[in-house]
């Protein structure tokens, strides 16, 4: 049976053990950084608000929206007045803070997958996915962020800038009070606490990955055939 090598080094003036799977275990992305890196990664999702359409009050409603993370870690989507989740928004935002004790929740939940990447084996469900669910508030366009969140949104979308400077657009931040992280089909789902998917820093590496995969397959095959068998 195979065994992981050991290696003794130096703790705090003691000798330690360490194990390959225990370096292993510290370079692999936490539950945290996994949550984080797909809301990084990923620049556009599903807005899922209450409906206050007449005929269908209540009900959920999907919009497709792209958006940046602020230094935070919180979504800031770019949105029209007139846009149905926009009107949503605000209208039960609005019903929230009036007498009628808030007929229609004013939360709402951002919805982003990672890409199905080149892997044959990666398609539809068996890719990481994120739920963000909370409150969202219209951003002060003399917000002291603002020109970062301008310059981020520019530089991703780049069709923002034909509107971003619109009376009828603004920017929409994403307060997340709840985040659901699913690493894939039928395997670990778990809830995330916010303030550590705050803290976390997403993989330097999750954009280009399969840029990086593809580049060793094609170019160093015979390497890593030999090295598969040695």
């Amino acid at each position: 049976m195979f065994q992981s090598a050991t290696t003794v080094v130096q703790v705090n003036g003691e000798s330690e053990a360490k194990t390959a799977d225990d370096y292993l275990w510290q370079i692999r992305l936490n539950i945290f950084e996994k949550a984080k890196t797909v809301a990084s990664v990923c620049t556009s999702g599903t807005l899922c608000t209450v409906s206050n359409h007449e005929g269908m009050e209540g009900a959920p409603f999907g919009s497709f929206v792209d958006y940046v993370l602020d230094d935070h870690g919180n979504p800031v989507l770019l949105m029209n007045e007139m846009s149905m989740h926009t009107i949503n928004i605000e209208q039960n935002a609005l019903n929230s803070n009036s007498n009628n004790n808030g007929k229609y929740s004013n939360l709402v939940t951002l919805f982003t997958q990672l890409a199905d990447g080149s892997s044959e084996n990666k398609k539809g469900q068996d890719v990481g996915r994120c739920s963000i669910t909370g409150r969202v508030e219209k951003i002060p366009r003399n917000a002291p962020d603002m020109d970062a969140l301008r310059m981020r949104y520019s530089l991703t979308h780049a069709y923002a800038d034909q509107v971003m400077d619109s009376p009828k657009f603004a920017f929409y931040r994403l307060l997340p009070e709840k985040i659901y992280y699913v690493g894939g089909f039928g395997v670990m789902a778990k809830w995330v606490n916010v303030q550590e998917y705050r803290d976390a820093a997403p993989d330097i590496l999750a954009k280009e990955a399969n840029e990086i995969v593809a580049k060793l397959n094609r170019e160093y095959m015979s390497d890593l055939i030999s090295t598969a068998q040695h």
